[in-house]
């Protein structure tokens, strides 16, 4: 089988695929912003709980600091009279690239001494590297679908094989580099043959 029949292929597999992929796509990072989200409300709502018991120190909270990053309600509560204050819990995932969830506390202004908060917390990562997974999988199934269409109808009527050969190498070398969206690796393999990303390959 030549190239151009393996570019061919590619082309009609992808007329089918790219919605399916797309929406596969999209579904998995829903899914893990929805369990970032429970889990961070989750954290927080546990927080609150501990606000409310007297436990307003943020040492004694045992959060995973590998995965969250909260603020210290201390930082931002307001007196709101007659012995009781309001408590701003602000909690996010690192690198996850969500807006941190934000909850209210109201509780007593005088804090218990000599509380033991519970465990609560704990996240041993495997889910999101799953997910991530899952995500590349379907981004370099995308990215090499767009390839072998950018390849067939536009750089080998204009450059040849030479041509898909270079775009071909920029783009494993932007994938080594960690490049992970479609839109930056199309553009950066665009420009290493000189060539515009005609309005139906733009697929960002």
């Amino acid at each position: 089988m030549t190239l151009i029949e393996v570019l061919v292929a590619i082309a009609l597999f992808a007329i089918a695929a790219i919605p399916l992929l797309g929406v596969f796509h999209e579904s998995v990072i829903t899914n893990a912003d929805s369990k970032i989200r429970t889990k961070e409300a989750t954290i927080a709502q546990s927080i609150a709980e501990d606000i409310k018991a007297g436990n307003t120190n943020v040492s004694n909270w045992n959060i995973p600091s590998d995965y969250y990053l909260i603020e210290d309600p201390n930082q931002s509560k307001v007196d709101m009279g007659n012995g009781v204050t309001e408590y701003k819990i602000s909690i996010g995932k690192l690198q996850s690239g969500t807006d941190p969830f934000v909850l209210y506390a109201i509780a007593p202004s005088a804090e218990i001494t000599g509380y033991t908060p519970p465990n609560f917390y704990s996240d041993n990562g495997d889910y999101d590297d799953i997910i991530n997974r899952l995500n590349d999988i379907v981004t370099l199934v995308i990215v090499i679908t767009w390839t072998a269409l950018f390849s067939l109808f536009v750089v080998l009527p204009k450059l040849g094989l030479g041509g898909i050969i270079t775009i071909v190498n920029n783009i494993i070398d932007s994938w080594n580099k960690n490049i992970r969206t479609l839109k930056d690796i199309a553009t950066n393999a665009a420009k290493s043959v000189n060539l515009k990303i005609p309005w139906w390959l733009k697929w960002w």
